[in-house]
């Protein structure tokens, strides 16, 4: 005998079983259904204050679990807030599944507030281009197969973002069955180029490991280090990808491109071989490389084949599927017998400090890391302090530092922020922003406080869109638009909102806040009031107007 339940119920049903403990977003008509169901049962909802923060908290929820994210918006503009995220998280190969909100299937045609049809704002088609998969479910029995290619697509291979827009009356449509494929992990791995991989790597001069992004994002840590060490291949780090080994290892020879190191970016000048380990090797990264300089042979892990080979001029050896899959087959097949092993002597890739009247954030970047717990994570945004971090921060525990110099978004480390801690709770969270991001996005802080969910943010306040500014100056000789005239209180915004506020203009000043903050273990909002005329290490990119 079959029982009739909604849609949402078996939706409901479908992702508490995939593991899915919380969801994101901000309620609505068009979306309640499927919210309260998911309510009902057991998968908390954290109320948003911004869809897009939304968005970046299902985003750091999933980096945390390695599994899904679910972040909802509503129809029109609710669904078009989220499009921001969503975009992010397909730069970053995040899975996150966006649903959003539509107007009754029969109620098409007929002129409604927040349409999401094709008279207004299509959320199905907005959507296509920024996720892997994006579709409108128009009638309830075919939700079963659109659900299960949606979480496999995202769940599977080169994982990413999804979205699903669920017209009202399909939310409530009353079904038999509802059956769900729930996706089992594969090994991914290319074995077809192993050993023109590992020829290339024994008969190299200079060959020069670049970790990206990939390398914390499919938790490869341990493998990068081991084929490092097992060849004695110095490594550097994209800005990405910053983190992918600790900042004192003798083979670790600093970041590359924007708010690299200049040994860093000699050695890419001067290698005759790259192993590229999940990196797309955008601008970000090879800023500093001169065409004449593209090494003889490049080898690429990349689990998505988009820009392998396609960038720079070298004969290239390409290894797709999993990063991590690959690399524990490749060592595991090794002969190390047979094995080169390079003169790699260890260099002091650090330089020297700016010295300034005021506070330098290369100063308290570059002994942040021993102010606070090993067992922690550091959301880093985009803009200057991005940049000063990964130059300056030393990373000690592998994986811990998540920044995205690749769609660069403004305001995302703060919610993906939230989201991670939710996801980890014994885990010290933090926060790098600054305070154009913080205008943007801040006001998430009171999500934060409202589910005492307590992350530490620290806002770099220099009164002035910083890159933008340093960056027109030197390119331009104008700064239209990028200076602060009512500059924010950042304390005063924080303590507005429900967190306790620091205000620093020592770095001594600093280290206190961190030390009280992690003990307080509630909301925080450090400021850092900086030195509006220290120079970012950002001015490799020119542009020419």
């Amino acid at each position: 005998m079959f029982f009739l339940k909604t849609v949402a119920d078996y939706m409901a049903e479908a992702l508490r079983n995939l593991g899915v403990t919380h969801s994101f977003g901000i309620i609505g008509k068009s979306i309640c259904p499927l919210v309260l169901k998911m309510v009902d049962y057991g998968i908390e909802f954290i109320p948003g204050r911004h869809e897009s923060s939304s968005g970046f908290e299902a985003a750091g929820y999933a980096l945390k679990t390695g599994g899904l994210g679910v972040a909802f918006g509503t129809s029109g503009p609710g669904g078009t807030n989220l499009l921001t995220a969503a975009a992010h998280a397909k730069a970053n190969n995040i899975p996150v599944l966006f649903i959003t909100g539509h107007q009754s299937i029969k109620e098409l045609g007929i002129p409604q507030c927040q349409d999401s049809s094709s008279y207004l704002a299509d959320l199905a088609d907005m959507f296509k281009p920024a996720t892997l998969f994006s579709k409108l479910v128009e009638r309830g029995d075919n939700l079963s197969t659109i659900f299960n290619h949606a979480i496999s697509i995202a769940l599977s291979g080169n994982r990413g973002p999804v979205h699903l827009c669920l017209p009202f009356d399909v939310q409530t449509e009353l079904l038999e069955e509802f059956p769900v494929v729930y996706p089992e992990r594969e090994t991914l791995v290319s074995i077809s180029n192993y050993d023109r991989v590992i020829n290339a790597i024994n008969n190299a001069e200079n060959p020069l490991i670049i970790a990206g992004k990939g390398v914390n994002r499919s938790g490869a840590h341990k493998e990068l280090i081991e084929l490092a060490e097992t060849f004695n291949i110095p490594v550097v780090t994209s800005p990405g990808g910053k983190g992918a080994i600790p900042w004192d290892h003798p083979l670790y020879h600093g970041p590359v491109g924007v708010g690299g190191c200049t040994h860093g970016d000699d050695m890419l000048n001067r290698s005759d071989l790259y192993i590229v380990l999940g990196s797309r090797l955008s601008d970000m990264t090879i800023c500093n490389l001169k065409r004449e300089n593209h090494p003889e042979t490049l080898i690429q892990f990349d689990s998505d084949p988009t820009f392998v080979g396609k960038i720079l001029t070298s004969k290239t050896i390409p290894v797709t599927g999993d990063l991590r899959d690959n690399l524990v087959y490749y060592l595991e097949h090794l002969d190390r017998d047979s094995v080169t092993k390079h003169n790699t002597p260890s260099f002091n890739y650090r330089e020297e400090l700016p010295e300034l009247p005021g506070l330098s954030l290369a100063s308290v970047m570059s002994v942040m890391s021993d102010f606070i717990p090993y067992n922690n994570t550091l959301f880093v945004d985009d803009g200057s302090h991005g940049f000063n971090a990964v130059k300056w921060y030393n990373v000690k525990k592998p994986g811990s530092f998540v920044f995205d110099a690749y769609f660069a978004c403004m305001g995302n480390a703060i919610g993906m922020a939230i989201g991670a801690k939710v996801a980890s709770p014994d885990e010290t969270i933090f926060c790098v922003t600054g305070d154009g991001c913080f205008m943007m996005l801040g006001a998430e802080i009171n999500t934060a406080v409202c589910k005492d969910i307590p992350v530490i943010f620290i806002v770099v306040n220099n009164m002035q869109l910083d890159m933008a500014l340093k960056g027109m100056e030197k390119t331009t000789g104008r700064i239209d638009g990028t200076l602060f005239e009512v500059p924010m209180d950042a304390v005063k915004f924080g303590e507005s909102l429900g967190a306790t506020g620091y205000r620093c203009e020592t770095l001594d000043q600093f280290s206190a806040a961190i030390a009280d903050a992690v003990a307080l273990n509630k909301v925080a909002v450090i400021e850092l009031l900086t030195d509006r005329d220290e120079v970012p290490p950002t001015a490799h990119r020119v542009v020419n107007l």
